[in-house]
C-alpha cells in the first residue's frame, strides 16, 4: 500500500486494487439514478470536480465517473446547490484528522476521508475507505428542482 496525506489525513490505499474494483462497476450512481438533481450534477461533473481532486482520484484508482453515492442537499441564499457524495476506495485512515481536504475554493469544494458508510459488493473482503466530497455548482436543467423535491407532511 502507498501512503498519502491530504491536508491533516493521512491514508494508506492500494492503487491497483481500487482500479480492478472500479473495473466491475458499470455505471456510477448518477447514471443509474433519474432524479432531476442527479441529472444536474452529472452534466457538470467536469466543471464541479477541481483540477486537484481529479488528479487525486487518478492516482488513487478512482475512475471519476463512478461515484458510490451523489445527493443534492438544498439551494443557497445566492442560487446554487450544495451537493454531496463520495466514491471508494481501498485502504485504511491512518491519521483521521479534523479538517477537511478542501479544494482551491473552500466554499465552491471539499473532500475528506471516511472509514465508515455503506459497503458495495466490488469491495467486498478488502479494507475500505469512502472520499466523500461536497460541491456547490448552479442549477442548469429547464425543470424546476423544486419538482423533484420531496417535502415533509405536516
Amino acid at each position: 500500500m502507498n501512503e498519502l496525506q491530504i491536508g491533516d489525513q493521512t491514508i494508506r490505499y492500494d492503487r491497483e486494487a481500487t482500479a480492478a474494483a472500479y473495473e466491475v462497476v458499470q455505471k456510477g450512481d448518477t447514471e443509474i439514478c433519474a432524479c432531476l438533481f442527479c441529472k444536474n450534477f452529472l452534466i457538470q461533473r467536469n466543471v464541479a470536480y477541481p483540477a486537484s481532486f481529479k488528479a487525486m482520484l487518478q492516482q488513487l484508482g478512482i475512475d471519476l465517473n463512478k461515484e458510490g453515492e451523489v445527493f443534492e442537499c438544498g439551494p443557497d441564499a445566492e442560487g446554487y446547490h450544495l451537493y454531496g457524495g463520495w466514491f471508494y476506495l481501498i485502504g485504511e485512515l491512518v491519521t483521521p484528522g479534523e479538517n477537511s481536504c478542501s479544494g482551491p475554493a473552500p466554499l465552491e469544494f471539499a473532500s475528506f476521508f471516511a472509514n465508515s458508510g455503506p459497503k458495495p459488493f466490488y469491495f467486498k473482503g478488502e479494507p475500505l475507505l469512502l472520499l466523500e466530497f461536497s460541491a456547490r455548482i448552479q442549477w442548469v436543467l429547464p425543470d424546476d428542482p423544486n419538482s423533484g423535491r420531496r417535502f415533509a407532511a405536516g
